[in-house]
């Protein structure tokens, strides 16, 4: 169990899902965490909405199968209404273009419904630290890069050349290191590197760290983790 530091606020997470059962698993598992916190739960799009509207939470865990909707459809609006906010989308990792639309949407990672509740904790917690919350191998599964060339979709942002370190931090972060691991290997500030993830997003037009990987891999601007 995680201890909060002093003064430290608790992670603060929604929950999106119509099944009451899962839903009420998870909310017990999650509270009996000391640094964190649901703030709110919702089992439709339109709730959805609201919620993330009222409590604007740090985590968003969002199922895709809604009784309104498709939970991925409400991605874009999630992101304008709460920039901040990191969606977790919770699913069986069956439907891979399912999977594969959701990075390109912009999350942060999966949560899958069929492990140990236990293994939700951890997710949550990468993915408010900025992480990327998905295995190399499941995202390098998913975009089909061990056996195919890489796809070469429009180009999201202004098209900016990347800097020699921009390529650094990218091929870090494909290889599943955190911020501070990076800061360590390149021996720079923790600051640094999330200034250079910054200026990666604005560039790609991005939403988040799992995106912007796809897309540089996708693009063939870094080299896949698991090549060769």
């Amino acid at each position: 169990m995680e201890r909060l530091q002093e003064g430290a606020n608790p992670i603060t997470i929604g929950i999106v899902d119509d099944h009451q059962v899962l839903v009420e698993a998870l909310r017990m598992v999650i509270q009996n965490e000391p640094d964190l916190r649901v703030t709110g739960e919702a089992g439709t799009c339109a709730g959805c909405l609201e919620l993330v509207k009222r409590t604007r939470p740090d985590i968003l865990l969002l199922d895709v199968a809604l009784p309104d909707g498709n939970g991925l459809s409400l991605v874009p609006q999630i992101n304008q209404i709460s920039p901040e906010t990191h969606i977790l989308v919770l699913t069986s990792l069956s439907d891979e273009a399912t999977l594969l639309q959701a990075v390109d949407l912009g999350v942060s990672g999966f949560v899958s419904k069929n492990r140990r509740l236990s293994e939700v904790l951890g997710a949550i917690r990468q993915a408010a630290a900025g992480e990327i919350a998905i295995s190399v191998s499941l995202l390098l599964g998913l975009l089909g890069h061990k056996s195919n060339p890489p796809s070469r979709p429009q180009v999201k942002g202004e098209g900016e050349a990347l800097t020699l370190r921009e390529r650094q931090i990218l091929t870090c972060l494909a290889q599943g290191k955190s911020g501070a691991e990076i800061a360590g290997e390149l021996n720079i500030a923790p600051l640094t590197v999330r200034t250079h993830i910054r200026n990666i997003f604005e560039k790609f037009g991005v939403h988040s760290r799992l995106e912007a990987v796809s897309y540089a891999l996708r693009q063939g601007m870094i080299d896949s983790p698991l090549r060769g």
